[in-house]
């Protein structure tokens, strides 16, 4: 039977690449699979990016797929799982497992699927910055995961892997009988056996209180279309700025493309990360999530950066 690979996370944890690495070995397996892609904010980022190396990328967007975007996600599964052996779904970093589960029970009851591997990605670095509201978010995705993968590991500065358990093991109790795994390799060192193992990390059911969410009263989404020409550094400088002082309101992502004198750039920020890197020439846009955005004052400060580059 068809099954369903879920790869959570919160925003930044790397869903995006890990989702990529796995791709690429279950391809050379020859094992048939779709992508379902939930984006909270516009479209194209991270579809963009898997669908120009695999194809048969399916997007859902303006919405989690746990709420706003429930009913579409169960038809899309309804879709996709006759012809594939698994269906990998990354949704936006706003997500409760209790809702895929009604989901995915659905599907197995109709005889079209069942859940296969259930992860939640964690990027140790942003888990003493993290607001009450996040961690509540990041607690509903661990009450029913199969195990959690470090992500960014292999980026400064180093981390306490143990003290990152122990704070989310603090994040919830789930009881003895069904404690928190952690996997031992992190995504950035996981090889061909790894992926066989996490295979096998199936959900765990931990009883734990529901909390109904409605993730666009958490949070806000906008998008923008910057115009013009940035330099790397100079861009970097201004994200900074942006995200740090508040000015723009409280910003916990930007992602997306702006033009480059040679080609494009792929920008990827969040609180505790920033990641700006040449890329292959793309439309320019940007998918910014946070609180009390001011909109038109972001993009008159990509504007005023873009001047000054075309001045110069």
């Amino acid at each position: 039977m068809p099954e369903i690979d879920l790869i959570t996370g919160f925003l930044g944890a790397g869903k995006t690449t890990f989702i990529a690495r796995y791709a690429e070995w279950l391809n050379r397996q020859n094992v048939r699979f779709a992508v379902i892609e939930n984006e909270f904010g516009a479209a194209g980022v991270d579809s963009m990016l898997l669908s120009e190396k695999f194809g048969n990328i399916h997007e859902l967007a303006g919405g989690c797929i746990c709420c706003t975007l429930k009913s579409g996600f169960f038809h899309l599964l309804e879709q996709l799982l006759p012809h594939c052996d698994r269906v990998l779904v990354e949704p936006s970093g706003l997500y409760n497992l209790d809702d895929f589960f009604e989901v995915a029970d659905g599907i197995a009851y109709n005889g079209l699927g069942q859940i296969g591997m259930c992860l939640t990605l964690v990027d140790p670095h942003t888990l003493p910055v993290m607001t009450e509201t996040e961690r509540s978010i990041l607690r509903d995705e661990l009450e029913g995961t199969g195990g959690v993968v470090w992500t960014k590991t292999d980026e400064e500065p180093c981390c306490d892997l143990a003290e990152a358990k122990a704070c989310l093991e603090r994040l919830g109790n789930r009881g003895e009988d069904a404690p928190l795994r952690v996997y031992d390799t992190p995504s950035c060192a996981l090889c061909d056996e790894d992926f066989v193992r996490l295979q096998h990390m199936k959900p765990v059911r931990r009883r734990h209180q529901r909390v109904l969410r409605d993730h666009r009263m958490m949070y806000q989404s906008t998008s923008l279309r910057p115009q013009g020409v940035f330099d790397a550094d100079a861009l970097l400088h201004l994200l900074e700025h942006i995200i740090d002082t508040g000015e723009c309101g409280e910003i916990v992502r930007v992602k997306g493309f702006v033009n480059n004198h040679s080609g494009s750039l792929a920008v990827n920020c969040t609180v505790s990360d920033r990641f700006i890197q040449k890329c292959s020439e793309r439309l320019p846009m940007l998918n910014i999530i946070g609180h009390q955005l001011d909109r038109a004052k972001i993009k008159q400060l990509l504007e005023e950066q873009s001047s000054r580059e075309h001045i110069e």
